[in-house]
């Protein structure tokens, strides 16, 4: 068993309820490198950032010619641009990601879609598909915004300095350290610890994030069409109103008539809370897309008489 302390890492021997040091090291002085090792293990276990993560491209070169070490779409279907070092972030990691978002913010749906296919060795409607199911908001929302999430041992001082202002002025960019330890059968462990934003800041960063939304919002309306279908349902967390429209999208509105930005969750509650029973796979057994799913629980809730005025 390991238990971190200030920096620091400890194994547990519970028999002899002893803790043991372990001693720190560096991803240099084990032969491991950033391309070949950190980059692989990420990949493969993304959930080491700290949340879930698709992966759909890996060394996706971009017009420049530079590589982006890895991208990734975030619930919200925003896009994630991880950029990682080794040891030392060196001074320009948060300009280079910057770049690097700076030009994949420009991908349309079909090209994010068509890179995940290219990275999966599959077809574009399999690519689709994926997407789609990972995601708790509509495909239209893909890359509305992005993200960028630098990874490093450690960070020089003016990369720190450009992160916090750059947060400041509302670029979601965030420091994850990962730091290698060994103990004395030269077994390494790695402690994931997200530095910028700091998890005491959570609420404050979450309200800043709500507001900058908010303001986006007012400035890009998302674009649904016409009201075909609108019912109210009231479940334990409040009362929702669902609307569908003639493009086919559906939106979900709480008591305050705040449109929820993660729509699939709040379906799947009121399909579970209204006992609806309808089914939340395909006939290929994915998870149905938000558009799939809300026609279909707004057709029970009328046909079951479970709406409400």
């Amino acid at each position: 068993m390991n238990c971190i302390d200030g920096g620091h890492m400890y194994k547990l021997n519970v028999d002899d309820k002893a803790l043991v040091k372990l001693a720190p090291t560096s991803f240099g002085s084990r032969n491991l490198l950033e391309r070949y090792d950190i980059q692989e293990w990420i990949e493969k276990t993304p959930a080491i950032l700290g949340e879930d993560l698709l992966i759909i491209g890996k060394e996706l070169q971009l017009q420049s010619g530079s590589r982006l070490d890895l991208l990734a779409i975030d619930r919200n279907a925003r896009l994630v641009i991880v950029e990682l070092k080794r040891d030392d972030s060196g001074k320009e990691v948060d300009w280079q990601a910057i770049k690097y978002t700076s030009y994949c913010s420009n991908f349309l749906v079909e090209e994010v879609v068509g890179n995940y296919a290219v990275y999966l060795n599959s077809d574009e409607e399999d690519a689709r598909s994926r997407i789609d199911e990972f995601i708790d908001v509509e495909l239209e929302l893909l890359n509305n915004s992005q993200r960028i999430i630098l990874v490093s041992k450690e960070y020089h001082s003016d990369v720190i300095s450009a992160v916090l202002w750059l947060r400041d002025y509302g670029v979601d960019i965030e420091c994850l350290r990962l730091t290698p330890f060994v103990d004395d059968k030269g077994d390494l462990f790695i402690q994931p610890d997200k530095i910028i934003p700091l998890p005491e800041a959570k609420d404050y960063i979450l309200k800043k994030e709500r507001k900058r939304i908010e303001i986006k919002k007012a400035q890009s309306p998302f674009e649904k069409g016409d009201v075909i279908e609108s019912v109210n349902v009231l479940i334990s967390i409040g009362t929702y109103r669902l609307e569908r429209y003639d493009s086919h999208s559906i939106s979900v509105y709480n008591c305050d008539a705040e449109r929820c930005e993660m729509a699939k969750p709040v379906l799947r509650m009121i399909n579970d809370e209204k006992r609806l029973r309808v089914s939340l796979t395909n006939s290929s057994g994915r998870s149905k897309n938000t558009r799939s799913l809300g026609k279909e629980i707004i057709a029970e809730l009328k046909a079951q008489g479970k709406a409400c005025s």
